[in-house]
């Protein structure tokens, strides 16, 4: 038997959701092209539970989460928050603003390459593709910033949880919509594909932090751990010990609270219900 120490070593463990994204927050701040424009560019981040993961791990301040989303979904319902006015922050050269989405949008027609958009999404599916969901009668943000987004070929980070996974974004784009719904609880949705984004799951946040390769083993739990992930890592010593004091860092994250109103439209059910 040989005593050299195995080249790869491996190591399981499980992330919650809240953990998920708290991971997801501290890999997307991480990437370069996201430190280049909060320092030197121009970086917005849209509203959304992860997104202000990221927006902790960029600033080391904290941020009231539930307030700073807009569509939710909690309760049950396909929502929103109606103290949101769809302010989102703008950085530029490492000046922060916030901006309601009207006055953001004339800003977002500067973005030059070398600058990042990042927004989150409500599904995932195998391929990576990310889906949002538009209950917004006009498309919502997505609709006014994918256009110019893709146009120009800006940069944009999409984070999304694996608690998101969903069999396929296309055909769940295909199913949804607004006007083909006859019955909803809540707000009905439309959903938009974002197959050309950069999209930063756990799986990915684990590799660009420690450069491990994670999969995924097991979903669920009880207790706290529903819609939890369970992983199992691979790579050398230095990377799964890197890994796991990532993880340990995350272990315990509460989840995001709803801390004010959620609102949605009157449920539109069959007749008798």
């Amino acid at each position: 038997m040989s005593d050299q120490k195995k080249e790869t070593v491996s190591g399981a463990f499980v992330l919650t959701p809240a953990a998920g994204k708290r991971l997801i927050g501290l890999a997307v701040a991480s990437l370069p092209e996201v430190r280049y424009a909060y320092e030197k560019g121009r970086l917005a981040i849209a509203n959304g539970t992860t997104t202000g993961y990221v927006i902790e791990a960029l600033t080391g301040q904290p941020l009231k989460k539930f307030e700073y989303c807009v569509g939710v979904i909690a309760e049950g319902v396909f929502g929103g928050n109606p103290a949101n006015d769809h302010t989102l922050m703008l950085w530029e050269k490492g000046k922060a603003r916030n901006l309601p989405f009207p006055q953001f949008l004339p800003e977002l027609r500067k973005f030059q390459r070398g600058d990042v958009f990042i927004k989150g999404a409500n599904a995932v599916d195998p391929q990576f593709y990310a889906g949002g969901l538009q209950c917004n009668p006009n498309g919502g943000s997505w609709a006014d910033a994918f256009g110019l987004i893709t146009a120009r070929g800006l940069y944009c980070v999409v984070p999304v949880g694996l608690e998101k996974m969903i069999p396929s974004v296309v055909e769940a784009s295909r199913k949804a919509g607004q006007l083909r719904l006859d019955y909803c609880i809540g707000n009905p949705p439309g959903v938009i594909p974002l197959p050309s984004f950069t999209v930063v799951t756990e799986i990915q946040a684990l590799e660009i932090l420690s450069g491990v390769r994670a999969t995924v083993i097991a979903a669920g739990g009880i207790g706290g751990s529903e819609g939890a992930r369970s992983f199992v890592i691979e790579g050398t010593e230095a990377q799964v010990k890197s890994a796991f004091s990532f993880v340990l860092q995350v272990h315990g994250e509460p989840p995001v609270q709803v801390t004010g109103k959620v609102e949605s439209e009157p449920n539109r059910l069959p007749q008798g219900l």
